[in-house]
């Protein structure tokens, strides 16, 4: 889904302020670093990045409640051996529902411990006030005492970034919102602010918006729909998704060659949101698409 690939992205920035408030105390984040380990099965991480203190922070996004605990272990032995030191890791629960993920491993011969933080436990408040976007944007995920007057603030910062990355930050709050049943609600106040990106008018963002809507209702249930239908939504969704992955990597490499644009339109969801997570730490162009 949208929302993984969204967040990921979001955290790579990274948001300064809502890792201090994860790790109670104010650190920041002096280098991102490998997020690949190649072993039997190759592990990703979602973030891995030192500290001012020198630690290192170990970060999983992870939406819904399954048993990761075995996963979390692995990437603990992969992230000691590479760094030669042991990782703080922290889970992140950003789905919808009710969190159910064990915070470790209890067995007779093996104690490990992780430390488990739903997204809906944590103020919001503090990231509306702070300086980084990232911030700004996963406020919305987190715990409001007023979801609109939130969205508004959001939007105010949203309109004072340049076209490009008001165009993104737009998408991406859009795509967050689904997750918290706030889309009808971030479209009508896009409505009475000072943003000149329209959503009805703006083909890419109407179709993030539609996206974003069916992503929320699909949240806990699942619904019957006719095949015809199923296969034009999608269609839209891989359009959507060539149209994201074309302006990251248009920001990050400049315009794009002929035979890349042509591999991407020629790629389905899965290979794109592949691409996207390769361009977090691909070094060229060549290298993301390979």
């Amino acid at each position: 889904m949208s929302y993984d690939l969204t967040l990921k992205f979001l955290f790579a920035g990274p948001p300064r302020r809502l890792i201090q408030d994860l790790l109670g105390a104010p650190l920041g984040v002096t280098e991102l670093l490998t997020v690949e380990y190649p072993t039997v099965g190759v592990r990703r991480a979602d973030l891995v990045a030192r500290l001012t203190n020198g630690c290192i922070l170990h970060l999983e996004l992870q939406s819904t409640s399954e048993n990761i605990a075995w996963r979390e272990l692995d990437y603990y032995s992969l992230i000691h051996r590479t760094y030669d030191q042991p990782p703080i890791q922290i889970v992140l629960y950003v789905g919808s529902g009710k969190m159910r993920i064990p915070a470790g491993i209890e067995e007779e011969n093996l104690q490990y411990r992780y430390r488990v933080v739903d997204l809906h436990d944590v103020d919001g408040e503090p990231l509306l006030e702070s300086d980084s976007i990232q911030d700004n944007l996963l406020a919305v995920l987190c715990r409001l005492s007023d979801s609109r007057e939130a969205v508004r603030q959001v939007l105010r910062r949203i309109a004072a970034l340049s076209p490009a990355e008001r165009r993104d930050s737009l998408a991406q709050l859009l795509i967050l919102s689904g997750l918290r049943g706030l889309t009808r609600l971030v479209e009508e106040e896009v409505s009475d602010m000072p943003i000149t990106v329209d959503i009805e008018e703006n083909p890419f963002l109407r179709q993030l918006y539609e996206k974003a809507k069916r992503e929320g209702a699909l949240e806990g249930r699942q619904e019957g729909r006719q095949e015809g239908r199923q296969e034009g939504r999608q269609e839209g969704e891989a359009k959507g998704e060539q149209t994201i992955l074309r302006r990251q990597l248009e920001r990050r490499f400049g315009p794009l060659p002929g035979w890349a644009v042509e591999r991407i339109e020629g790629a389905d969801t899965a290979l794109l949101e592949a691409w996207g997570l390769r361009l977090l730490d691909a070094p060229t162009l060549e290298a993301v698409l390979e």
